[in-house]
């Protein structure tokens, strides 16, 4: 097996003989897996890199009831899907868009950024620090979530709570 050669590196402890040649064997491979995912050659690159930096820290603990090839590719993968997820949650409108649930430019909206910020004052505390943290601070749900004390389904409420008031009271705004 292939792999033979590797487990036996692992066992040793000679890691960075063993990660060098995890390396040079498979880089090729974990890119094609990351791209596959993501679409996005750069993103890629970073997300394969990421994969190898994750396997390099946890090779000591590598306990051969797979083969290293894919205990890697589960890496890569979780890797990537991780960071799809994560840049799922970030894609967001901005707040000035938040209206109708259409996304329209600023002079479409007849809102400035301190029509905006005129609105988001008026939010219930909770919800103004959500959003306040979310878009202006540019911070992950889990982020707020920590910050706040609060979990994240409580983050997401929060959110959904305050873009539709805001929806609501620019609404109310255009309407006068």
């Amino acid at each position: 097996m292939e792999d033979d050669r590797l487990h036996e590196l692992v066992r040793q402890r000679s890691y960075a003989e063993a990660f060098e040649e995890l390396v040079n064997r498979y880089q090729g491979k974990v890119y094609r897996l990351a791209f596959s995912l993501v679409r996005d050659r750069a993103r890629a690159e970073e997300l394969a890199q990421d994969s190898f930096v994750k396997m390099w820290q946890a090779l000591p603990r590598f306990d051969s009831r797979a083969s290293l090839s894919t205990w890697l590719y589960s890496i890569a993968r979780n890797t990537c899907l991780s960071a799809l997820r994560y840049d799922a949650r970030r894609r967001t409108r901005p707040l000035d868009e938040a209206r109708d649930g259409v996304a329209r430019t600023e002079s479409e909206a007849g809102a400035t950024a301190s029509d905006v910020r005129r609105l988001v004052e008026r939010l219930p505390e909770p919800q103004r620090r959500v959003i306040t943290l979310f878009y202006l601070e540019d911070r992950s749900l889990r982020e707020v979530g920590r910050m706040l004390g609060m979990p994240e389904g409580t983050v997401k409420s929060h959110l959904h709570r305050a873009r539709r008031a805001l929806a609501d009271a620019m609404r109310d705004r255009d309407t006068r």
